[in-house]
């Protein structure tokens, strides 16, 4: 699970230093923050001694709401400088400032990276394990950078290897040379070899290719939002084609 660290704390202690005091009294006023847990002479001391209470409080409740509500209603009151450090330093705790909420993301990143993990390394024998735990490994790491169209690239390239590793399992069975230097022309194999049927071949595998390659090319959401929603359409497609790889391994080999 994951936790709202003392270093992003310490950060937003920084930037909440930029407020004068009474604004800052009048901020904890505005959240109905105890008084009994609003103590110190000076602007530092308030909001140490608050942020102490409150992470204790989180501890005994097993829950980061409390930490959550200061930061959540801080954050659009800050200035750019002070959004923009305090969003990084979230991301980097596992968490998404987006639409006005603050969402657990990377946990969910980590949980599903460790399954498909494991189902890579249950096929060892049939794919490059190595280089699908890389791009995983990437597509998650690069995100939690903010470096949006690199982790989206790597959702990309775990698709393509793994398709290719599959592809090339299905050409040894059937004793076949087909070309696989292209991903168009996996895709088509696949199909082809009957691993993928025409729907799941032209409205999935090409679907889901195609929005991880139109990079740059969508200006309605954030490159953020692009780069999650490539992450978690990359996760279910992964399980979805590795799952299918062992029900076709059991009938085929």
């Amino acid at each position: 699970m994951a936790t709202i660290s003392r270093k992003t704390l310490s950060i937003a202690i920084e930037c909440l230093m930029h407020w004068t005091q009474p604004k800052i009294e009048q901020f904890l006023f505005e959240l109905d923050i105890p008084e009994e847990i609003i103590k110190g002479s000076s602007k530092r001391s308030i909001l140490l001694n608050l942020f102490k209470a409150l992470e204790k409080q989180a501890q005994e409740q097993e829950s980061d709401d409390p930490l959550q509500k200061i930061l959540l209603e801080a954050i659009p009151r800050l200035n750019d400088d002070g959004q923009k450090l305090l969003k990084h330093a979230l991301l980097q705790d596992g968490f998404v400032f987006d639409n006005g909420e603050i969402a657990k993301d990377v946990p969910i990143a980590e949980e599903n990276r460790t399954s498909l993990e494991l189902l890579c390394i249950r096929h060892s024998k049939d794919l490059t394990t190595k280089i699908l735990t890389h791009h995983l490994k990437e597509n998650i790491d690069l995100f939690r950078q903010e470096k949006w169209d690199s982790s989206i690239s790597h959702a990309r390239n775990f698709v393509e290897q793994l398709l290719k590793d599959i592809a090339q399992k299905v050409a040894v069975e059937k004793k076949e040379n087909p070309d696989l230097n292209k991903p168009v022309l996996v895709r088509q194999y696949l199909q082809k070899a009957g691993f993928f049927d025409e729907a799941e071949k032209k409205k999935l595998a090409d679907g889901v290719y195609g929005y991880f390659s139109e990079e740059g090319s969508h200006p309605v959401i954030s490159n953020q939002s692009t780069a999650r929603v490539c992450m978690h359409i990359f996760w279910a497609f992964a399980y979805y084609v590795l799952e299918k790889f062992e029900k076709w391994k059991d009938h085929n080999i």
